[in-house]
């Protein structure tokens, strides 16, 4: 019996080195089996899974007059499917990471803990991404959690509502945001909730207002550089139908804060 504990501690060794074990400790480290099936990520929120699949990004409709940037529409495909976080990253979750990294919350607060974070900069959320091994969004991603294949106006449609997100016409408790989710019924396809109004969300990207014209047709992965400034997208409670469109692009400095500015977590097994 004495070599009963080296011989299971052996196995045991052998299944973390195959990912037997880790499949179940790490279902982030896998690929989703369907769309919007729901995990706990490593930061502790919710993540959903977003298949592989074509859309067409961008807008030619008569609204993007004011944002060529949007133009022309074009086909990407996402070869690879992906883990989205399901709200943008709460004030609660900021402050757990900020305690693990010995790090002041400093000016990024919010309403209360179940509220985005806001005030954040591009740099600072690319920081919180990597402390958990996790990544911000591509462009390209980003509108495709929020659109899907049948590219929609809207993460519900192409209607707008302004009963199913946090607007300028439906702000929130405090006159600003909505605490995360707080809207079911303005969920996108693959189940993302606050892709439209609450805060901006910071994309991986630099901004690149010609981008559209030359960029590949699989997986865009942003230009390789730009202007000092980095693409947000999904507009914000102080904003109504038109910026909070899923085509909308804005943008603005990596080490730029508002109150307004928030951002939601990505990563592709």
């Amino acid at each position: 019996m004495s070599g009963a504990p080296l011989v299971c501690g052996l196995m045991c060794a052998v299944l973390l080195a195959s990912g037997a074990l880790g499949q179940d400790a790490e279902p982030w480290a896998r690929p989703g089996t369907k769309v919007g099936e729901e995990i706990i990520g490593p930061d502790g929120g919710r993540m959903v899974w977003v298949p592989a699949g074509e859309y067409r990004m961008g807008s030619e409709d008569t609204d993007a007059d004011a944002n060529p940037d949007e133009r022309p529409a074009h086909l990407v495909r996402i070869s690879r499917g992906f883990w989205l976080g399901k709200c943008p990253v709460t004030l609660g979750q900021w402050k757990a990471y900020c305690q693990k990294q010995g790090l002041e919350v400093g000016k990024e607060s919010a309403p209360g803990d179940e509220h985005p974070v806001v005030c954040v900069s591009w740099e600072r959320a690319t920081a919180y991404c990597r402390c958990y091994g996790l990544e911000l969004p591509t462009e390209a991603q980003w509108e495709y959690a929020a659109r899907g294949p049948q590219a929609r106006k809207y993460p519900w449609g192409d209607k707008w509502d302004e009963h199913k997100c946090c607007n300028d016409a439906n702000k929130g408790p405090e006159g600003s945001t909505f605490p995360v989710g707080s809207f079911p019924a303005g969920a996108s396809w693959s189940g993302a909730l606050d892709m439209a109004g609450n805060v901006w969300q910071w994309c991986k990207d630099w901004y690149d207002e010609r981008y559209y014209q030359t960029l590949p047709a699989a997986d865009p992965p942003g230009p390789d550089s730009g202007e000092p400034r980095r693409v947000l997208r999904g507009g914000a409670f102080a904003l109504g139908a038109f910026a909070c469109r899923s085509a909308v692009r804005c943008r603005d400095r990596v080490a730029a804060t508002d109150r307004d500015y928030g951002f939601r977590v990505a990563l592709t097994p």
